[in-house]
């Protein structure tokens, strides 16, 4: 694996989980890594009469940035034991114009949260959801306590050791 795409799904400007993601990134080692920040997006909620006709710039634009990538970094927030509206939104773009957009690449699928589940129910319905688009979950990881566990920017030891493991069976 090359290059790697990187996001949380979230459009919190402080997101715990794109602070998972960055420090994840910086696990990685001789690959090129491309940090996208959706936090500002503002895509219309998908409807299907704009089907087919409109498709939002930032979905083309995500379409094809996905093509150019070998592998993906997502970590979501969960909203009431859900997937958040935006990111939802989003992937219901996405589906519409490319039924296979992830082209069966690995992903390494990621939550955090600031209680002791760690995104974890919304984790697995993206592990249901995201093969759909064609994403190949090759790894998860939920970081529990969010506030507890990650301090100064640095993963406490004991979180630290699982999440070199899912790193590592990602970039396999």
């Amino acid at each position: 694996m090359k290059k790697i795409l990187a996001f949380a799904g979230s459009n919190s400007s402080q997101s715990i989980n794109r602070e998972l993601v960055n420090y994840t990134t910086s696990l990685l080692t001789d690959v090129e890594v491309t940090k996208l920040d959706i936090s500002k997006w503002i895509v219309p909620i998908y409807s299907l009469d704009m089907d087919p006709d409109e498709t939002p710039e930032l979905i083309s634009e995500l379409i094809e940035l996905i093509s150019k990538h070998d592998g993906f970094i997502l970590s979501s927030p969960e909203h009431n034991g859900g997937t958040p509206a935006f990111l939802k939104n989003i992937f219901d773009w996405l589906s519409r114009r490319s039924k296979n957009v992830f082209d069966g690449k690995p992903m390494l699928l990621m939550s955090t949260s600031p209680g002791q589940g760690g995104g974890t129910t919304n984790r697995k319905v993206l592990e249901h959801m995201l093969p759909y688009l064609g994403a190949n979950i090759s790894a998860t990881y939920s970081l529990p306590s969010f506030y507890q566990n990650m301090e100064d920017g640095k993963l406490k030891a004991e979180f630290l050791e699982d999440l070199k493991q899912a790193v590592s069976r990602f970039v396999k």
